[in-house]
């Protein structure tokens, strides 16, 4: 996967690694939230819809990826070996443990005796749409279902969007100025908006306008643009101001979004033409707060905390690991009905499966890291990348 879920590359700023911790955090959280939206107590139905808007960590990825792959591209211009070194990195880092989980979902899981048969069915075939998993085009496939297809591999529907912009960018920051690459993202950050709207009116699913690439490069190129900035004279102190201030108001528009509507739903027509244009502009808000943190000041601890800093380190593995192993959780032991509720919330029994389940994910991720990723990322030496850290 991308810089955005492995480790901080020499050179960058620590709190980058603390902000990648919270954007797997939240997606762990969204994703293992077993307390129903609707029914149950008025706490445990707020309690719901907080966590379930930990979707958004998945465009806090976005906006960092962008930020950082672009950071890396600039610094690395004018090299002899540009695009082999760019592509050679990218490669180690993704592909070994991406194709060993889809190695693992498609054709050794489903053919495990202890897997029941409808579940085998699911998890193994996909009515014929298999190479898509296998070509990083998930994305592609689930929007022409207008569903999510399996248990295990539809997380990649984000890597995909990631590995095609991959394709394209790499060349556009080599060939263009950098006054020309500003209004290249300033155009990607208008035209995702309108490619949603274009995508709704047309007729597709809201599915499609949340997994399709065109629909989502506003997160992308608001990180793309920020990076440029952060390599200017001044680097990113010029846009604190304007950070501290749009970030405080776009955080109590979506605050009063989330109460006026009982919650983010990402697949409701408005939200999904301006909401995320408004996530995405907040999460470069923070991206800016977070590289200027000063040390000693409360942000600055809170991000370069060795707690989300190693949950940043794992988290490629911790993304393509936490939703089969909540599943072994729910099916195999508990969910958070099976704790006794208190003063009739289950509030407990969900605050120990989150605790359960993201501790199991984070173990089996550092081990992956240890005895699987690292051998590949050793490789990385024989493509040397000149980076540096970001401007505050």
């Amino acid at each position: 996967m991308s810089s955005a879920r492995g480790s901080t590359q020499p050179g960058q700023i620590l709190t980058l690694d603390g902000l990648r911790g919270v954007a797997i955090l939240l997606v762990c959280f969204h994703h293992q939230t077993l307390l129903p939206l609707e029914g149950g107590s008025a706490l445990d139905h707020w309690f719901a819809r907080l966590f379930y808007v930990g979707w958004c960590g998945v465009d806090l990825f976005f906006v960092l990826s962008g930020f950082l792959i672009t950071g890396l591209l600039l610094d690395a211009r004018g090299d002899p070996h540009y695009f082999r070194n760019f592509y050679a990195r990218r490669t180690l880092r993704i592909f070994p443990l991406y194709y060993a989980v889809v190695f693992f979902s498609l054709i050794i899981l489903p053919h495990l005796p202890f897997v029941p048969a409808e579940k085998a069915q699911n998890f193994g075939r996909i009515d014929g749409d298999e190479i898509w998993y296998w070509t990083y085009l998930s994305n592609f496939a689930i929007a022409k279902a207008g569903q999510w297809r399996h248990g295990i591999l539809d997380i990649s529907w984000s890597l995909a969007i990631e590995e095609q912009f991959y394709l394209m960018w790499p060349l556009v920051v080599a060939t263009l100025g950098r006054k020309a690459l500003l209004r290249v993202c300033a155009g990607l950050v208008v035209l995702a908006p309108l490619s949603r709207l274009a995508l709704f009116a047309g007729g597709a699913s809201p599915l499609a306008a949340y997994v399709l690439t065109p629909a989502r490069l506003d997160t992308l190129a608001i990180g793309a643009l920020l990076a440029i900035a952060s390599r200017s004279p001044g680097g990113l102190s010029p846009w604190l101001p304007a950070a501290r201030g749009a970030g405080a108001v776009l955080a109590g528009a979506l605050g009063v979004w989330f109460l006026a509507a009982g919650g983010l739903d990402p697949m409701r027509p408005v939200f999904l033409v301006l909401g995320f244009s408004l996530l995405a502009l907040g999460f470069g808000a923070l991206l800016v707060l977070v590289v200027s943190a000063q040390p000693g000041s409360l942000l600055h601890a809170v991000f370069a905390s060795r707690v989300l800093r190693a949950f940043g380190k794992y988290s490629y593995a911790i993304y393509l690991f936490h939703l089969p192993l909540r599943a072994f959780v729910r099916d195999i032991w508990f969910t958070p009905s099976s704790v006794p509720p208190l003063a009739g919330s289950l509030i407990p029994g969900q605050l120990l499966f989150y605790v359960v389940s993201t501790g199991i994910a984070f173990v089996a991720a550092a081990v992956s890291w240890f005895a699987y990723e690292s051998r590949f990322l050793a490789l990385k030496r024989f493509f040397p990348q000149r980076s540096r850290a970001p401007t505050p």
